[in-house]
């Protein structure tokens, strides 16, 4: 095989050309390998070099051995060939009565241009296309060859080995005859020095075509590795110029990869200390939006949702972030691509518009442009409550001006009526000023109800709780309007264990009672009955005022507890009521941590209930 070509000229070329390559990255001295080492494209040289060697030795061999197999093989099927029509001339002649077998050889030998051997049943050479008959004397027996065993075994044989008669290694064919006495053999002999010769000119062959693609390669391999290297080098100093003005180490000593791995170390730090600022940033920003009351929606072009904060999801009751979803899909609320539309043109816009899912909530929304995406901002703010505020604020000061103006015109008139002359009238002046006294009473009620709303709401009346026993407050309250209860002909009567203890404001209690207990009075029908009732519910204590009045219609049970609301208000008014007592104990029960409501008594009237804490 072929030792190829030199290796230390294409070395010192490589290197030559590679140290000549080498160019700054970064700042000055900077390089990407230092002296004694091989650069890239040394290394691709002598790689390249060394797998040409090693393919080129290899298929060689390969092919040595398959030609070597196949050269066997066509050799042996022209054996087998020659050998069968050898049989049918020796057979024919074997009828004979004196056949020249050594004759017949030679004649078979020379068609075929092979050896030829006839062997007796005994084992002795009859006759052989190589040897003169007297040579045929001196040959030993050849009945233990192994061709000759084999074929008498299986009809046929053949056996490579070395002929110490020719001088060569030959391959042996052996086949039976079909004569009498049976035993005898055929046997067809070849060199192989044809093999050897084929293989020696496949060597040549190879030799020069492994050389001339060495000679190839080799210049493949350093054009290949000069054009790989220099696109290597510049990507090293686009590396280390990616990496920031602010890198400022270098890179370290080696080839072209190892410089381009310290750029890339570099570059990959920039990239990570950008991302540490990005992800504080995100942090930051998160954290603030998360804090917002506020729900704030940022949009896409198309009106898709791509980012929203805690307070969005809680206004749309959601746990997962409808992000890609068009923001009128999501609050089913059409009207809003017209301002979405309006925000992504440039304008800042806002639309006020009702929730209705889940529950009717009243939303203000207010929208910005984001002016290099094309998206937009949204923040909605939920004011349902303000507007219920405002609403009870409107009707507050409305109804507080019809209380007030009522008793005032009627005083009005009444002192009037006094001025004209009828102060002298001592029927009719007991009777005008007794309306001015009853006018005058039902005005100081509705102040000072009126100011003990405004101390609750300022947080300026105290609400000191304190361990109350309950019997005792509901009993008080029961003496303190018992005779009131029997000029309409009601009866009051308590149902209440002795050993309830309450956690609230002795004052603030006894005022919740008288009122509750008071409105119970106001509708009760004459000849019936107001029940006072407490007891345990869950962790606290429950106080029932049922009475069997007309009742309160489904519409009106939710705003029973807004200040100056009637149900009946010509019966109110009869009676005296203010149109605050309930305002009152509600305000008292949220002081002091409890609840107040109302629900439907059957089959007649309405149960008044608040429930406070326990203090057992």
């Amino acid at each position: 095989m072929a030792k190829g070509p030199p290796k230390l000229p294409s070395l010192k070329v490589a290197q030559t050309a590679t140290d000549a390559d080498r160019e700054p990255t970064g700042g000055a001295g900077r390089r990407h390998a230092q002296g004694g080492r091989l650069g890239v494209r040394g290394k691709l040289f002598i790689v390249s070099l060394v797998l040409i060697l090693l393919v080129g030795l290899a298929s060689g061999g390969y092919l040595e051995l398959q030609m070597r197999r196949w050269i066997g093989e066509r050799v042996e099927t022209e054996l087998l060939r020659q050998a069968a029509i050898a049989k049918q001339h020796v057979e024919l002649v074997l009828r004979q009565s004196e056949p020249d077998l050594d004759r017949l050889a030679d004649t078979l030998g020379a068609a075929s241009n092979s050896r030829i051997t006839l062997i007796a049943p005994d084992g002795w050479v009859a006759g052989d296309s190589e040897l003169s008959p007297q040579q045929l004397a001196t040959l030993e027996n050849h009945g233990r060859r192994p061709e000759v065993l084999a074929a008498r075994a299986g009809g046929h044989g053949i056996n490579r080995r070395f002929s110490t008669t020719l001088d060569t290694e030959m391959l042996y064919l052996a086949s039976t005859l079909d004569s009498q006495p049976p035993g005898w053999v055929l046997r067809i002999s070849r060199p192989l020095a044809a093999v050897d010769r084929a293989i020696r000119d496949l060597h040549l062959h190879l030799i020069f075509a492994g050389l001339l693609g060495l000679v190839i390669a080799v210049f493949m391999s350093g054009l290949a590795s000069h054009l790989s290297t220099r696109t290597l080098r510049a990507l090293v100093r686009h590396a280390h110029g990616s990496s920031g003005p602010d890198s400022a180490t270098p890179a370290p000593p080696g080839d072209e990869i190892q410089g381009l791995l310290g750029s890339f170390d570099e570059l990959a730090d920039a990239l990570q200390l950008q991302m540490d600022r990005l992800a504080q940033e995100r942090d930051r920003s998160q954290a603030i939006l998360d804090c917002m009351g506020e729900a704030l929606f940022a949009l896409d072009a198309r009106q898709r949702v791509i980012m929203v904060n805690q307070a969005a999801l809680d206004l749309l009751r959601r746990e997962d972030p409808p992000l890609g979803a068009r923001l009128s899909e999501i609050t089913g609320v059409p009207a809003l691509e017209a301002t979405l539309s309006q925000a992504s043109a440039g304008e800042l816009v806002g639309s006020e518009f009702t929730l209705a899912n889940p529950g009717p909530r009243e939303i203000l929304a207010r929208a910005a442009p984001l002016r290099l995406s094309g998206g937009s901002v949204v923040v909605m703010h939920d004011i349902t409550e303000l507007r219920r505020m405002e609403r009870s604020l409107r009707d507050f000061v409305a109804n507080a001006s019809h209380e007030l103006r009522t008793p005032v015109s009627v005083i009005r008139a009444n002192a009037e009526t006094l001025a004209d002359g009828a102060i002298a009238d001592p029927s009719v002046a007991h009777r005008l000023v007794a309306t001015l006294e009853r006018n005058a009473q039902r005005l100081v009620n509705i102040v000072t109800d009126l100011l003990d709303l405004s101390r609750l709401d300022a947080y300026q009346y105290q609400i000191r709780p304190e361990r109350v026993r309950l019997a005792p407050a509901l009993s008080a309250c029961i003496d303190g309007l018992t005779p009131l209860a029997a000029e309409q002909e009601i009866e009051l009567a308590l149902e209440a264990d002795p050993e309830l203890w309450v956690l609230a404001d002795p004052a603030g209690l006894d005022q919740i009672l008288l009122n509750l207990t008071d409105n119970a009075l106001k509708y009760a029908p004459p000849d019936s009955r107001v029940l006072i009732r407490a007891g345990r519910r869950d962790a606290g204590l429950l106080i029932e005022v049922v009475d069997s009045g007309p009742g309160i219609p489904l519409e009106h049970r939710e705003r029973l507890f807004e200040r100056f609301y009637r149900v009946d208000t010509a019966r109110s008014r009869q009676s005296g009521g203010t149109g605050l007592g309930l305002a009152i104990v509600k305000t008292l029960v949220e002081a002091m941590h409890g609840t107040a409501g109302m629900e439907p008594n059957r089959p007649q009237g309405a149960i008044f209930w608040v429930q406070l804490p326990a203090a057992d």
